[in-house]
């Protein structure tokens, strides 16, 4: 059963969405403030969210924005934004937040409900397609470093980049969308130095946040590396970049 989480001001309106796309696959639940969308999130998962940008208590654009760093239950989810008629927004920037699509009040909802069928429909075909590829080894021919196209394993590690699953020692670690990119990128470049500025901007890139310096890059290297207790591996090249050392390189300093 799919669920689906609608973030709207408008109570009667948001009864009527409610109404309108719950089904035999789908139920939908609302909310119309940022406190209780906040809350809901925090402590369920939902397969598909819809947000309204104008909320009495706070801005939709602010839940999109902690939606791509991955703090909430429901991760890497269709977001369908609601926005009002006067402003006309630029997809391509939307996107980059992790806005799948969008639409302009006042709609008509069976136009809503076709846009969402439409990322339900996509979502289980992406889904469908999903494959883990052969592994390869990496680094000189180590038995102890393996990497496929979705699954690199080293050593205690085990990361699954299809699936979003990580574990450390056996231990299961949940990492937020930025934590995952910045873990691939390193895990992909073993052994290589990666520059700030560039890391930084392969993350905007790739997490779809734009909301990311050097600063807060440290500030995420830091938190990634206490997750997995890997200080032996993640290590700061000062003035330059982060590594993810090989064995012989695990004396650098952290």
């Amino acid at each position: 059963m799919n669920r689906l989480l609608i973030i709207e001001a408008d109570f009667k309106l948001a009864e009527r969405l409610c109404r309108a796309l719950t089904d035999n696959d789908t139920h939908a639940f609302s909310c119309g403030t940022f406190e209780s969308a906040t809350a809901l999130l925090e402590s369920e998962q939902y397969q598909q969210i819809i947000i309204d940008t104008e909320l009495p208590d706070g801005d939709g654009n602010d839940i999109i924005y902690e939606l791509g760093l991955g703090l909430y239950e429901s991760r890497d989810v269709p977001v369908i934004l609601v926005v009002s008629n006067d402003r006309e927004p630029d997809m391509s920037e939307l996107r980059r937040q992790g806005v799948t699509d969008y639409i302009t009040k006042p709609f008509n909802i069976s136009v809503l409900k076709a846009k969402v069928w439409t990322q339900f429909k996509r979502g289980k075909r992406n889904s469908s397609f999903r494959a883990i590829s052969r592994f390869e080894a990496i680094g000189a021919g180590s038995r102890r470093s393996m990497i496929g196209e979705h699954i690199v394993a080293i050593d205690d590690y085990v990361f699954n980049f299809d699936s979003g699953e990580y574990s450390a020692a056996g231990r299961n670690v949940r990492l937020n969308r930025v934590e995952q990119c910045l873990l691939r990128n390193l895990v992909e470049n073993k052994g290589i130095v990666l520059k700030k500025k560039a890391l930084v901007d392969k993350l905007k890139l790739e997490s779809g946040t734009l909301y990311i310096d050097e600063e807060i890059l440290a500030e995420v290297v830091h938190t990634l590396s206490n997750k997995l207790n890997a200080n032996n591996y993640i290590k700061t090249v000062y003035g330059i970049g982060y590594i993810w050392a090989l064995t012989e390189d695990k004396n650098m300093s952290g």
